[in-house]
């Protein structure tokens, strides 16, 4: 016997109203630390959408440090020039299991997916800053900061406002996730004998958290609220179990 079960999810949200009339007025959120926040959230607009600058690339496409677009074009960078820009919430979700059972084996597995939705990278974001002040400090004597290895290859070496609150650190966070694999064997009359009926069960072994396939470059691109911070990352595990029935 195959059983196939699948299920999809349509999600739209959209602020209607807030305390205030003014169309300019919204309410901060998303703290990604000492910094700020970088999400707002604004009547017309998805909940906690990310309020940032927009983020200017050289030929090769590179992000600058520092250059943002002049959105509103009055020759000053200020919070002005901050746009709404994508959403933490997944118009679209899927699930999809799937179970073989043939003579005594079984085998299923069960897959997740989230289309659409975005992640602040706060993570990458806090230490973007290679300078020489940022990466050792004084704390009984000089240490050096891990940096992840983007982090160097971009060179970045300041903390401003405009790094910080670029559009650079929103990454798309689709991802599809295989929760877990099971493979089981089930018996029965083992051990037999004329004056015992014998032993049933299963064995069985599982693995859950098996992979995670995103564009994601954060740690797990599952977080509720969009922005990706210093979390443990979700482990693999394997169980191997045996049920009898004596």
């Amino acid at each position: 016997m195959w059983t196939l079960d699948y299920n999809l999810t349509y999600n739209s949200n959209k602020i209607t109203e807030l305390i205030s009339n003014d169309p300019s007025y919204f309410v901060s959120t998303g703290g990604i630390g000492i910094n700020g926040n970088a999400q707002a959230h604004f009547v017309g607009h998805p909940s906690h959408s990310f309020y940032v600058y927009q983020q200017v690339y050289d030929q090769d496409g590179k992000p600058i440090e520092g250059q943002v677009v002049d959105r509103n074009a009055d020759g000053v960078i200020s919070e002005a020039d901050k746009y709404l820009y994508k959403s933490p919430w997944a118009p679209v979700t899927m699930g999809f299991a799937s179970k073989l059972e043939w003579k005594n084996w079984d085998f299923g597995f069960s897959l997740r997916a989230s289309i659409g939705n975005y992640m602040f990278n706060n993570v990458m974001q806090g230490y973007h800053n290679v300078s020489k002040a940022a990466i050792f400090e004084e704390v009984s004597g000089f240490y050096l900061n891990n940096r992840p290895v983007e982090s160097v290859n971009m060179g970045w070496q300041t903390y401003d406002n405009e790094t910080v609150f670029s559009d650079y650190w929103v990454q798309n966070a689709s991802f599809l996730k295989c929760d877990n694999i099971t493979l089981g064997y089930s018996f029965n009359d083992l051990f037999k004998s004329s004056g015992y009926h014998g032993l049933a069960g299963r064995v069985y072994g599982t693995v859950s958290n098996v992979f995670c396939i995103t564009k994601y470059d954060g740690i797990d691109p599952e977080i509720f609220g969009g922005i990706g911070g210093d979390i443990f990352p979700r482990p693999i595990s394997f169980i191997l179990g045996l049920s009898l029935n004596f």
